[in-house]
């Protein structure tokens, strides 16, 4: 399916990008190209365009011809996609984000690289967000499908525990902004009933996983299927209140997530001499960032990333995250509060271990799903009809879906996550 590149993605936008992110003020553009950036099943709040233009500054008395690439992020009001968009206020903490928050947080850490530069950022004659392109700065995606191998999340939870750190700092300067833009995660307290599409995609993924477990798995504790059918009804309202529990009145403490840390939001750079060496990652995606405890991210990338192989291991990341955490507030000389401790962090992975069943069951099976030319995955495909339905069959009944998620509901039920 291919989508139609939007008027306003046009050369007045690449001169206004050029204004704002390069302080080029009368850049004239002599060529441009106009591409999808993603393919079809990677993005579903979004449609993403690569530009790659040939331009002119015209203050210069021997303009020289200068070449760029730029990525359009576009989210439209269109489809059902569109009022999720607005409730989530997706464009509002995106544009935020990484406007003024990110280069913040790189500046507290010695210029750390956390996410592309935003050039330019408008939500008139619709919402989309310019960013340099870090395929130009040698980043590209994982394969998502094979899951990530220790040294790739690795990466990952130090880079993520300097995020989280450098938050901290910044939430000393500007918890106004925290507190009115990132206060919630995906229930906006302005809606008291979460909208009809995220419950029916969250109780869809629940329903599917039971009757595939139930009809699938050879010799699986059926009392596990029970009690997976007990949470059915309560499921979404667990979630809410998972994520607005109240985590600072009994010592817990807050940082700025991610809140969407999976796969497809990442990008990785590798050694030019050596390919199998990754280098660094960086982050994409910052639409639903979340003020609240360092569980979420944790509990989400810990579920959705580490491949087969890694999982054994996710107490060595836990590790690695918070040396990392650890040593970049000591780097800041934080004393807001006394630094957390090792204990602190697994203390919020367990406060927030909900997420991580909601993380297995809702978002793990798109991330293993192999591509098919049966059908293209797009945000209205994860809700009703025949291709949704058909998207939930591939991805529950995968192999590789039932090999991660069998011994987590095992341990999710000794646990007691899975009773009500």
């Amino acid at each position: 399916m291919d989508i139609p590149v939007p008027e306003y993605i046009n050369d007045q936008l690449i001169v206004k990008s050029l204004a704002q992110g390069l302080g080029v003020r009368k850049a004239r553009v002599l060529e441009s190209t106009i591409t999808r950036a993603t393919g079809n099943g990677d993005n579903y709040m979004s449609d993403v365009f690569r530009i790659v233009a040939c331009y002119i500054d015209e203050d210069e008395s021997d303009p020289e011809r200068r070449h760029i690439s730029l990525v359009v992020k576009s989210l439209p009001d269109t489809g059902q996609r569109g009022p999720i968009i607005k409730e989530l206020l997706a464009y509002e903490k995106e544009a935020s984000m990484f406007r003024d928050i990110v280069p913040q947080l790189s500046k507290l850490t010695n210029d750390t690289f956390f996410a592309a530069r935003c050039f330019y950022a408008s939500d008139l004659p619709e919402r989309l967000i310019v960013f340099e392109d870090l395929k130009t700065l040698g980043y590209v995606t994982a394969n998502r499908h094979a899951g990530l191998d220790f040294e790739h999340c690795a990466l990952v939870m130090k880079k993520i525990g300097q995020f989280h750190a450098a938050s901290m700092r910044f939430a000393e300067q500007r918890m106004d902004l925290l507190r009115d833009l990132f206060h919630f995660n995906m229930f906006n307290p302005e809606h008291p009933e979460p909208m009809e599409q995220m419950r029916h995609i969250f109780e869809k993924g629940l329903e599917t996983l039971i009757d595939v477990v139930k009809t699938k798995w050879d010799d699986f504790d059926q009392t596990i299927v029970a009690k997976l059918e007990q949470l059915t009804p309560v499921y979404v309202e667990k979630l809410r209140e998972c994520l607005e529990q109240d985590f600072e009145s009994d010592g817990g403490y807050r940082v700025l997530n991610h809140g969407d840390l999976w796969s497809n939001n990442m990008m990785f750079r590798y050694d030019p001499n050596d390919p199998s060496i990754v280098q660094d990652v960086a982050f994409v995606d910052l639409q639903i960032s979340f003020y609240a405890s360092p569980g979420l991210d944790l509990n989400y990338v810990l579920s959705t990333c580490p491949n087969y192989e890694t999982r054994p291991r996710l107490d060595e990341l836990v590790e690695l995250y918070y040396e990392s955490f650890r040593a970049t507030l000591e780097h800041l000389e934080y004393d807001a509060r006394p630094i957390p401790t090792l204990d602190d962090v697994w203390r919020e992975i367990r406060r927030m271990e909900f997420y991580a069943l909601v993380s297995i069951i809702t978002v793990l099976p798109i991330v293993l799903m192999d591509k098919t030319d049966e059908l293209v995955l797009n945000f209205e495909n994860l809700l009703d009809g025949a291709d949704a339905e058909k998207a939930r069959q591939i991805q529950y009944n995968g192999k590789n879906y039932q090999r991660i998620v069998r011994p987590m509901l095992i341990e999710f039920n000794q646990r007691k996550l899975l009773d009500v």
